[in-house]
């Protein structure tokens, strides 16, 4: 499988066809995307089938009970078991999790986070949550982007100074979307303030393929054990979020992109309501690595 570097900390893989996936291709993109931990996959076929594919063999599909519509928008309702996209009948459309701002005929948004802000996240927001992000872009979504935010390249960099200044520390979170993205849709709403919980995380982590990166959520309610002004969260948030260590996505219909969100970030460029209104991504979140066990996060016995 060939692979291309691309900038700030991400790679392309530039042999692949989709619709040929198997669960032997699917565990070498698993091993390019635990190293690289930014994956994009170009212009591929659009059937959600075939993605799900690619992703339930790198990790499952962890999101399943969210994908009650079609591609299309229509309600299939909520699934009672994970979908297996190997054996599922292709006549029948594959349910998926749209992000967007496409409305049904009732005037009901058919997506989530479908309009206004959505500032740098990650899907890992605890310890228990899947680590692993993957979107494809099917329509509208030309001349928008996404950013990455890539901690392992940042942490390869970072001075001696700060590097001795997180050692061995952990941060405190407290889960609050509404710093983060507008949340427009009041079902997903109430779904997302009902989760609020705290959590605590070591900023210096490792994935399951043994690469290095950091952990700060940055947009969460966040403090750094001992750091009561603040100023080594202000310090750390200035140096990550270097332009250095960013990739930026211009999005085109077919694109996949793949991230492990144990140590990336993402966030979408803000665009006019009606051009949300016609951009669709399907996503699909995945496990890379062993989420709720130590190291990845603070155990009440060690603080």
């Amino acid at each position: 499988m060939q692979t291309r570097n691309l900038e700030n900390g991400a790679v392309e893989i530039i042999d692949f066809d989709i619709t040929k996936v198997t669960p032997e291709i699917a565990e070498q993109v698993k091993q390019i995307l635990l190293k690289e931990l930014v994956v994009v996959i170009k212009k591929q076929d659009t059937n959600p089938q075939n993605f799900a594919k690619l992703i339930s063999s790198i990790g499952g599909i962890s999101n399943w009970t969210q994908c009650y519509y079609d591609i299309d928008g229509n309600v299939l309702g909520v699934p009672t078991s994970e979908p297996d996209p190997y054996t599922w009948d292709p006549e029948s459309k594959f349910p998926v999790q749209r992000v967007t701002g496409e409305r049904n005929k009732e005037g009901q948004f058919t997506g989530i986070f479908p309009l206004g802000k959505l500032d740098w996240h990650c899907n890992l927001n605890g310890p228990d949550r899947a680590d692993g992000v993957a979107l494809q872009a099917i329509h509208g979504a030309e001349g928008t982007v996404t950013s990455w935010n890539n901690t392992s390249l940042a942490l390869k960099h970072m001075p001696d100074e700060l590097r001795e200044k997180i050692k061995g520390k952990y941060a405190s979170f407290y889960y609050n979307p509404e710093n983060w993205a507008d949340i427009v849709n009041e079902g997903q709403r109430k779904f997302m303030l009902a989760n609020r919980h705290h959590y605590k995380m070591w900023i210096e982590q490792e994935n399951a393929g043994g690469t290095r990166g950091l952990y700060l959520y940055t947009t969460n309610d966040c403090k750094i054990e001992g750091d009561d002004d603040f100023e080594l969260y202000h310090e750390l948030k200035d140096y990550l979020f270097d332009k250095r260590f960013i990739y930026d996505h211009h999005w085109e219909t077919g694109d996949i992109v793949l991230s492990d969100q144990l140590l990336t970030m993402h966030k979408r460029w803000q665009e006019p309501d009606e051009v949300f209104e016609k951009r669709l991504l399907n996503r699909i979140t995945f496990r890379l690595s062993n989420t709720g066990n130590p190291p990845l996060f603070v155990e009440k016995n060690k603080i």
